[in-house]
This record gives structure tokens, C-alpha cells and sequence, in this order.
């Protein structure tokens, strides 16, 4: 008996798990771009004149390659009658829409499916199918409860499921009668389908049709970086090696998902009209995808934005640490994964999904650490504090371990005299303020100020203080460490009742 797929809250959702479902989308775009390329020799990289046409866009208009779908056989009504499937769709194009009543992934499609359904209105019928393992009664709630258009039929003999392969669910097959009677063909196969794929179906269909593909692409219209990816290949998958690809799941770690003050900055056009929408989880949506720099639709949508006026709306002082537009650009680098192997691919992957990969973009202002002592006269309620926390005693637990010396410890236990140097002097005083807000140097220079130093506020902990702090504080050195805990623990020790003095002129 088939077992209805299961997805987790993303609360509960395990890292692998993300891990998994992500590489669901990208084994689509691998074997596209094994098919386009037997002999791989396109990965080693893309001339101007390819990159001009993303490499899936073949595949996604002209589809090509596909087994001819099996639909010689017999599937039982919703009302119990027993009917024949290619006698169904025999009069033209049809979209197959595979489920399960009891499947989760099919819940979250299922909408998009009914307006998918009526936007093809005569163009294709859709045909809902449930699996063998469904009650009549079960599938009919689901078409109801979803309002598909069209009628229900139950794969009784699991014959559909079996001849056409289709080992998961939701699951979609476009099909067409071929030129040779009583024969159809696969135009396009969505296995499994994912949140934003129906504008590829509608594209697909449209070409088949004969008419304008691009005309499918609504203006204003957000679809999510899966419709993108599909024919934006190189694109798709070198985002996937991005933070932007995990910023929804962030929020989730630091249980900030629903707060409106940062969701914005973790999706993709919140507040617009057909943008991610507050609590909506399983949103193709969630993440910050091309859209949110390209615009709804990108070029084709009739509104491409230059992409470079997008960073700074969220990658501002409050949020970022001392972001730089010329920096940060490398790293959104579209054409990466050319040089990779799928081995390396999925390793890099994985180390993102754990919090394991390196933050390039963190950067404290330039200068030399000067140490406590340069803080203390103007800060002397948070120094205070910060002795009486574990910070001040990090070298410590080193000591008596007789590890001080360990150069692939001390860099977490004690401070560094030069911020730059290759080979490192400490101060032996532990972790001290500049280990987080960075050297002390232009700050003291300047007597004070905020623009050369990195004031860790109160505004977005996910977004800086974590980030700052799991440089040392990983899974693997401090497996109980909590942001939320430890946070509040870190402020009171830090709380200064009055504000800071200035320093007097030398």
C-alpha cells in the first residue's frame, strides 16, 4: 500500500530534510543539463553566446527526450464508474495531476493546481488522479475542498502510477495526442511538482500551441526561484549555495518566522500583491530568490529592476555588518556550480544548511585592537559586566587544559593584538569587547562614534549577533549554546545603567 507523504512543520523540519527536498529541485536541473550536455563538456564553462539563452530554456519549451506516457488503462470515477483514461483526453492536451488525499505536499499544490486549471480553460483539461490508496470518498473531499475544476478519478488498479513511473506525489504529466493515431506524447513531466511550477506548464503548453511562451508570464506576477530555475539552470543552482537560499529558515532557528519586523528581509515581495504572504510557511516564496532582486517575473514580468538597488533596502547598518555592495557581489555569483562537481556540490550545500559555511560578508572596520583597557574608561558599566561574564574567563578553560597555545583554539579564547597580521599576538585577557565589536582603533581615534565601530543594538539578533556569534560557538565546540539563552544572559551582564562617557582629548 503506498504511504502518504509527510512533510514536517518547518519548525520541526530537520536541516538533512531541507537538504534533501532542495536537491529534489536541483536533480530536475541535473539531469536537464545531462541531457543538453552528454558529454558535460558546457560545466566547464559557459561562453557569452550560451549565457545569452539559460541553458534549461530548451527543455522547459521544447520538452524532448520523454518516454511517451502509458494511459491504456482503466480508472474508476468519482461518481464509481470505470472509464478509460486515454479515451478522456483523447480530444487534446491534458494536464495529469497525481495525488494523494492524505499527502501534505498535495495540500500545499493543490490551490495552485485550481488556478492553474482555470487559467487553461480551453486550452487543456485537467484530470485529477488520485492514488490507489485513496478512498473514493477521500478524493472527492480533496477536489472539493480545493475547488479543482474538472472531474476526480482514483488509480484503483495502480496501474497509472506503476507503467508511468511515478513514485511520488504530487506529481504532474502534460500529454497530447502524437500524430499517429490513437498515440499521445509527454510534453513536459513534473515529478514531483513543487510551489510556482505551473507558469513551466503554461509555458510548455503555450509553445506546444504554437503561441508566445513569454505571453504566459503575468507582469507584476512573483513565481519563485523554481519557476526561474528551471530554464535559469546555472543560476538556480549557484543560489543554491547562497544564504539568500536558507534566510527563511534563519528566521525559523531563532523562532522569528512570524514576526513582520524581519520577514521581510528572509522572502520574497512581502507586502506586494502576489508576494509571500505573513504565515505562510510553504510558500515558493520563502527565501530570498531572483525575484527579489530581479523583480516579479524578472525581465519577462515587463518590470526588471536593476538588481544591485535591492541589497542595500535590507543589507542596511542595522542589519548587516559593514555591508559593501563592490564586496558582496562576487558572492551572488550566478555561475558557480560550472565548476563543481555533484559530490562538492552537495558537500558545500549540506555545510550552508548546518551553519557550517564561511560568512564572507562580515567584515568589522579596519584597524589595530587595542584591547580592555581602551574601553573601560569610557565604558565602565559594560566592563564591569563583562567580568563578571564567561567571556572574561574563555582563556582560562584553555589554561587548564594546557591548550593556550593551540593555534586552532586560542583565536576563540583571546584576542588578538593585530586584527590583520598573519602571525597573531594575543592579549591574554580573554574574549573582550573588540572580539565582537570589532577594533578599537578608528573608534578611540575619533573619540567615539558610531560609523567606526560595530554597535551590536537590539534590532536583529539573526541577522548579526548570531552570525558573529556562531563563528565560535558552532555544533561542534558548543553543541548547547542557544541564541535566545544565551542572548538574554549576554545583555544583562552587559546592561550599562547610564550611557558612555566620552574620552577627554589627548
Amino acid at each position: 500500500m503506498e504511504e502518504p507523504c509527510r512533510l514536517p512543520s518547518p519548525t520541526q523540519a530537520a536541516t538533512t530534510g531541507m537538504l534533501a527536498v532542495f536537491l529534489v529541485a536541483i536533480g530536475f536541473a541535473t539531469q536537464t543539463i545531462a541531457r543538453d550536455n552528454p558529454a558535460g563538456s558546457e560545466l566547464q564553462g559557459a561562453s557569452a553566446l550560451a549565457r545569452q539563452v539559460a541553458r534549461g530554456t530548451g527543455q522547459v519549451l521544447g520538452g524532448g527526450g520523454l518516454s511517451a506516457p502509458q494511459l491504456g488503462m482503466t480508472l474508476v470515477s468519482g461518481a464509481g464508474d470505470v472509464v478509460q483514461l486515454d479515451e478522456l483526453i483523447a480530444a487534446g492536451p491534458a494536464v495529469l495531476f497525481y495525488f494523494s488525499a492524505g499527502c501534505s505536499h498535495c495540500e500545499e499544490v493543490a490551490p495552485e493546481i485550481g488556478r492553474l486549471g482555470q487559467r487553461l480553460n480551453a486550452d487543456a483539461a485537467l484530470i485529477a488522479i488520485a492514488s490507489g490508496s485513496n478512498s473514493l470518498s477521500a478524493a472527492r473531499d480533496f477536489v472539493a475542498r480545493h475547488q479543482l475544476p474538472g472531474s476526480v478519478y482514483k488509480d484503483f488498479s495502480r496501474q497509472f502510477s506503476s507503467r508511468n513511473r511515478l513514485q511520488s506525489t504530487p506529481s504532474v504529466l502534460l500529454t497530447a495526442p502524437s500524430p499517429e493515431p490513437g498515440g499521445f506524447e509527454t510534453l513536459a513531466e513534473y515529478r514531483p511538482f513543487a510551489p510556482g511550477m505551473s507558469l513551466l506548464v503554461e509555458m510548455r503548453l503555450a509553445s506546444h500551441l504554437g503561441e508566445d511562451p513569454w505571453s504566459r508570464v503575468e507582469q507584476g506576477q512573483y513565481y519563485g526561484p523554481k519557476a526561474c530555475g528551471a530554464c535559469h539552470l546555472d543560476e538556480y543552482m549557484s543560489w543554491g549555495l547562497s544564504h539568500h537560499s536558507i534566510a527563511y529558515w534563519t528566521l525559523h532557528k531563532g523562532q522569528r518566522a512570524e514576526d513582520p519586523a524581519c520577514v521581510g528581509c528572509h522572502v520574497t515581495g512581502m507586502g506586494e500583491p502576489s508576494g509571500f504572504v505573513l504565515g505562510d510557511h510553504h510558500s515558493p516564496l520563502a527565501d530570498v530568490g531572483c525575484e527579489a532582486c530581479h523583480g516579479p517575473g524578472g525581465a519577462h514580468g515587463g518590470s526588471s529592476r536593476d538588481p544591485k538597488l535591492s541589497c542595500e533596502t535590507c543589507h542596511d547598518k542595522d542589519h548587516s555588518v559593514r555591508f559593501d555592495l563592490e564586496r558582496a557581489l562576487p558572492h551572488v555569483d550566478h555561475f558557480r556550480p560550472e565548476i563543481l562537481e555533484p559530490v562538492a556540490y552537495r558537500e558545500l550545500r549540506q555545510a550552508l544548511v548546518d551553519g557550517r559555511a564561511e560568512r564572507p560578508l562580515m567584515a568589522f572596520p579596519k584597524g589595530k585592537h587595542l584591547g580592555q583597557g581602551a574601553c573601560v574608561s569610557c565604558h565602565p558599566a559594560a566592563s564591569k559586566g563583562w567580568r563578571s561574564g564567561p567571556h572574561a574567563g574563555a582563556l582560562k578553560t584553555l589554561t587548564k587544559r594546557n591548550a593556550q597555545h593551540n593555534p586552532e583554539c586560542i583565536s576563540c579564547h583571546d584576542l588578538a593584538r593585530d586584527s590583520d597580521a598573519a602571525e597573531r599576538g594575543y592579549f591574554g585577557e580573554g574574549v573582550s569587547c573588540e572580539s565582537c565589536h570589532g577594533p578599537g582603533e578608528q573608534h578611540v581615534a575619533a573619540r567615539g562614534g558610531t560609523d567606526n565601530i560595530l554597535g551590536l543594538g537590539s534590532s536583529c539578533p539573526e541577522c548579526i549577533i548570531e552570525a558573529l556569534c556562531t563563528s565560535c560557538h558552532t555544533p561542534e565546540q558548543d553543541p548547547s549554546w542557544s541564541l535566545t539563552g544565551d542572548l538574554d544572559r549576554l545583555k544583562r551582564w552587559h546592561r550599562a545603567p547610564a550611557p558612555a562617557r566620552r574620552p577627554a582629548s589627548p
